[in-house]
């Protein structure tokens, strides 16, 4: 059952307000009739949600934005901004215009008292309902900027209840508030902009796939400086640019102003860790790659059997980052990576299993389609197995199950079934299965009996933490 019992309503009324024109993207763009038509313009949406250890990231952003807008360009874009701080008890809503913040007050008198729960969804869907009603512009971005913890969730509050521990949004929360937004002011977010690390993930874009047409996000981490709002504004200066135009522009501008710079953001510095990695996402094609995972999945857990020995070895070489480098406690497999080195290995195995290519071909033919554009640096040794997007595959039951972990690491007591998280990706796929069944065969020394022991449940047993 689905913790947001409103959202297939909500995305049913959704779908009547949007689907004429998200069947055709270029519906909306302003040139995409001609050159004779005037080049889109723009507003940016950023929720910064920086109640946490990561301030100093959102004032980089904001200098970034006062940077950009200093110098008057053509199509420059109209910024809201709403930034919620570690060292200030006030959320501050503001526009950044001419290189200038200019407070919008009327949103602390008709929203804000006090300290806001950034975490919680209703905080951001006031702030997108309000920024809506003042977007100049046909289209929007919508930035949204905090810590990402992949399939637990993005925007940590940590000091707005005494009394309760750091609270996370789930990404169904995230969803369901820019939908709701969308529908209350009748208009349109072209683009969603994940600034926060290892949000590329399977889970994170499927529960994503009504709030947008289209993604920005990435399987690595985001790095000091952020992104360089400055160089996108700049080039909105020069040309007018479609959704997929503008994240692709992004994407290579995150990739060129870390060229030289490296993990601390300082040119020459540290060069070799970099991070910089980006994936632009048509999320049109999100439930054809569901459907094509779903049928990969079944075909391989049929054949665990033959290949249980060699599919651990595939999942190692499909990890991203690397364990501690990117985060201390994710397993985090690039999807094409596994599929190809499984069928890679299998092969030299001496085995061959014609269904199972059949399946990787047609799951990668979708994924390719909801790829549009991904990028990783050419110096970032830790990212060579990315290609856009990733899975959550823990090696082995006792990393599947975190619910009892030590609680220091924010996040880590949360499990991938939590009904708080409810990952639409757990209910609507059958990847829970295809992990209890991979854990079941895996090569690995398991101590304990049945669902309350260290083993998965075996097949007719359920656990009560799965349920």
């Amino acid at each position: 059952m689905r913790k947001r019992s409103c959202s297939v309503g909500t995305m049913l009324l959704m779908f009547l307000v949007t689907v004429i024109c998200w069947a055709n993207p270029g519906m909306n763009e302003a040139n995409s009739g001609g050159d004779d038509l005037v080049s889109p313009q723009w507003t940016f949406l950023f929720y910064l949600a920086a109640d946490n250890e990561e301030e100093a990231y959102a004032d980089a952003t904001i200098a970034q934005l006062l940077a950009g807008t200093a110098s008057v360009v053509e199509n420059h874009p109209q910024i809201i901004v709403l930034i919620d701080r570690l060292s200030d008890d006030e959320t501050e809503v503001f526009e950044v215009v001419g290189g200038e913040v200019l407070s919008l007050a009327t949103y602390a008198e008709q929203y804000t008292a006090g300290e806001q729960n950034t975490a919680d969804g209703a905080v951001l869907e006031d702030f997108v309902t309000y920024a809506l009603g003042l977007a100049e512009h046909e289209n929007v971005v919508f930035v949204m900027k905090s810590e990402g913890l992949s399939w637990r969730g993005i925007g940590r509050d940590n000091t707005h209840d005494e009394e309760i521990d750091d609270q996370l949004m789930p990404t169904g929360d995230l969803a369901d508030a820019l939908v709701a937004a969308q529908v209350e002011t009748k208009k349109d977010i072209d683009l969603l902009v994940l600034e926060g690390s290892l949000m590329a993930f399977i889970e994170v874009v499927y529960e994503l796939r009504d709030a947008a047409p289209v993604l920005l996000a990435t399987q690595s981490k985001i790095q000091p400086d952020g992104l360089p709002w400055a160089m996108v504004i700049e080039d909105l200066g020069e040309t007018g640019m479609t959704s997929t135009e503008l994240g692709i522009a992004i994407t290579n501008n995150h990739i060129e102003y870390y060229s030289d710079k490296g993990n601390n953001g300082v040119p020459n510095l540290d060069t070799s860790i970099n991070f910089a990695a980006m994936t632009v996402f048509d999320l049109s094609h999100i439930m054809a790659v569901r459907d094509a995972h779903i049928t990969w999945a079944e075909i391989t857990w049929d054949l665990f059997d033959d290949i249980y020995n060699i599919l651990p070895h595939a999942r190692d070489l499909s990890d991203v980052g690397g364990y501690g480098d990117i985060t201390d406690f994710d397993y985090q497999s690039d999807i094409k990576t596994f599929m190809l080195e499984g069928l890679r290995l299998i092969d030299e195995a001496g085995l061959n299993f014609s269904e199972l290519k059949v399946a990787v071909d047609d799951y990668l033919a979708e994924q390719n389609k909801l790829i549009v554009y991904e990028q990783s640096p050419e110096d970032g040794f830790k990212l060579q197995s990315a290609n856009g997007l990733s899975i959550w595959y823990p090696p082995t039951w006792n990393k599947y199950e975190t619910s009892d972990e030590n609680d220091e690491v924010f996040g880590s007591t949360m499990h991938y079934e939590d009904p708080e998280i409810c990952l639409d990706w757990v209910c609507d796929s059958n990847w829970i299965t295809y992990l209890f069944e991979y854990f079941d065969r895996a090569d690995a020394n398991l101590a304990g009996n049945g669902p309350d022991g260290d083993e998965p449940p075996k097949p007719g047993v359920v656990s009560d933490k799965v349920n």
